[in-house]
């Protein structure tokens, strides 16, 4: 096995031994389907605002699985990594220390592949909805998403100056995007300003594109080139700022 193959093993090990990490990417977002789309799915199917919620709901909990290991997961790994000096002593061997990185964004990744999908099949039994019907759109708001998502994580492991901190910067950071993605306040009801804001925010731009495949329509240019935007200039950040020790 190469050096990467083996850290990514080691990773993932890492990773199922942790049961909150797992309740993030798999439980949760399942969780929050059933407790807001379960009463739904009974009301009447003359509810106007049905099918808008039908497709808000899955599109916030696949955002959500993203999100905790982007702000949560990652960051609080790589803080962890740091403080203990084993990226140091990782760049005295042969393996350097940006393969452990690749392995994190890797694992979590795949992780985050593994839960949508599981988020995708919870929606089709258990909420008796269809599979994206913009299949193509559907992956490509996701994977902008996750791109997104990932290099804010990566900007705040670098940024933050201990495991600690990073464990409170993501949070920090999470709670506002969520609510800037409508989970507690619709963005119709958000003041003019705020819902322009929130509508190219990464949480908000991930949900709403990620919906509007969900539901067969094309996803909007603007919230792609945001998203995309927001990728490049987090990860050149985060590649620019990253501290090995």
């Amino acid at each position: 096995m190469s050096a990467l193959s083996k850290l990514i093993a080691v990773e993932t090990k890492l990773f199922l031994r942790e049961p909150v990490s797992l309740f993030f990417v798999f439980a949760l977002p399942i969780g929050l389907m059933l407790v807001f789309g379960l009463p739904q799915r009974a009301g009447t199917a003359a509810d106007t605002g049905q099918h808008a919620e039908q497709t808000f709901l899955p599109s916030l909990a696949l955002a959500l699985t993203i999100g905790m290991l982007a702000l949560f997961t990652l960051p609080m790994a790589l803080g962890i990594y740091r403080e203990r000096r084993i990226l140091r002593r990782l760049a005295t061997t042969p393996v350097q220390p940006a393969l452990l990185l690749v392995a994190q964004v890797v694992v979590n990744l795949v992780m985050g592949v593994l839960g949508a999908v599981v988020t995708s099949i919870a929606v089709r039994f258990l909420l008796d909805q269809p599979a994206p019907a913009n299949l193509p759109g559907f992956v490509l708001a996701f994977l902008l998403g996750v791109a997104c998502l990932f290099a804010v994580g990566l900007l705040i492991a670098a940024l933050a100056p201990s495991a600690r901190a990073a464990q409170s910067i993501g949070p920090a950071l999470f709670f506002p995007l969520l609510f800037l993605a409508g989970a507690w306040l619709p963005r119709d009801r958000m003041p003019g300003a705020l819902a322009a804001v929130a509508d190219y925010s990464p949480l908000g731009a991930t949900v709403d594109t990620i919906g509007a495949a969900w539901a067969g329509a094309d996803p909007e240019l603007p919230q792609l080139i945001a998203l995309a935007v927001t990728a490049a200039v987090a990860a050149l950040g985060a590649t620019r700022f990253f501290r090995w020790e």
